[in-house]
């Protein structure tokens, strides 16, 4: 299986890769409660979904703080939420609590698998081996229940959910005719793309604002109550929030991990400025860093990761605008 560090940068992708996601898990809610549940729990709006559409969501705690973000998918039966194994064993048992008054079943999903497709040749092969429709549009349920979900910039990348025994057809086919990476390559590409997930050592620390969720549409200001809605709320309308998610990129001579101490070199010293949120390294050393930092950071400003010596980094421009709390 191929790594991340096999690739001097994004240009030097295969025209198809598979990317098996080993290191997410699926977490599904079910039962009848499944909406209403959901919508009291996470930032995004059940009430608006349907079966196929998607979503970038938050779970919070009560102070407003982020444990874990997912991509929510919804399918005819079940709510399926997508995150990085790591940080589930402290997620999963914070949204369980709250289910014992209301009619939904929370664990690990069996029934189905998570692959991504990556590559300029991923649309024709979706198109030819599972729906030719399902490239079209930003998501897409299928008769089988299968769910191909197109990923945002930088690259032409799917989201492929599909039930094991269709996954497992799939797979096979694709292990000889795709170029087999390991999920450092999917992280990497959700760094250029500004997605940050939540790993354990940045759970409960950010709230939904300072990772972007308002602006990847993460976020709903009109649904009503939902745990933590009380200072995602005041952080919009009073202004409260002074932080948000930048992606740098330079050199160093291993990945930063999440949880790392970002510092500004400022009047010739090194002060404590941010956190990173993740961070990849490819091949020819050059590394690509999401982190949270002040709002008004420049693009002028030159950062180093403190745990990593002799690590040197620039701003980054994120593939969106974010204007607003």
């Amino acid at each position: 299986m191929l790594k991340l560090s096999q690739l001097d940068n994004i240009s030097q992708l295969p025209d198809l890769a598979l990317c098996p996601l080993d290191s997410w898990d699926l977490i599904s809610v079910t039962g009848e409660d499944r909406i209403t549940f959901l919508q009291g729990q996470l930032t995004c709006d059940f009430t608006s979904l349907k079966p196929g559409q998607q979503t970038l969501a938050a779970q919070c705690n009560p102070q407003g703080k982020v444990w874990s973000i997912f991509r929510v998918i919804v399918l005819e039966d079940r709510i399926l939420l997508t995150q990085p194994s790591s940080v589930t064993a402290k997620q999963l048992p914070e949204l369980q609590k709250y289910a014992a008054f209301s009619k939904v079943e929370i664990s690990k999903e069996t029934e189905y698998k998570a692959f991504g497709l990556v590559g300029r040749k991923s649309a024709q092969f979706i198109a030819e081996e599972v729906d030719t429709a399902a490239t079209h549009d930003q998501s897409r349920l299928l008769e089988s229940g299968t769910v191909i979900i197109k990923q945002p910039y930088p690259s032409l990348r799917y989201l492929a959910v599909m039930k094991n025994e269709t996954a497992e057809e799939l797979l096979e086919d694709l292990k000889n005719r795709a170029e087999i990476f390991d999920d450092s390559l999917w992280n990497a590409l959700n760094i250029a793309s500004g997605i940050g997930f939540i790993e354990p050592q940045t759970s409960g620390l950010f709230i939904p604002q300072m990772l972007n969720l308002q602006a990847l549409d993460g976020i709903s200001f009109s649904k009503g109550c939902y745990i933590g809605q009380e200072t995602v709320a005041r952080a919009k309308y009073r202004g409260a929030n002074k932080r948000a998610q930048f992606i740098l990129t330079g050199r160093a001579d291993q990945a930063p991990k999440a949880g790392d101490t970002v510092q500004l070199l400022l009047d010739n010293n090194w002060k404590r400025i941010g956190t990173v949120v993740s961070g990849c390294q490819y091949g020819d050393g050059h590394i690509e860093v999401l982190a949270v930092l002040p709002k008004d950071s420049s693009e002028n400003d030159v950062y180093q990761i403190k745990e990593i010596e002799g690590s040197t980094l620039y701003y980054a421009p994120l593939p969106y605008q974010v204007e607003q709390d």
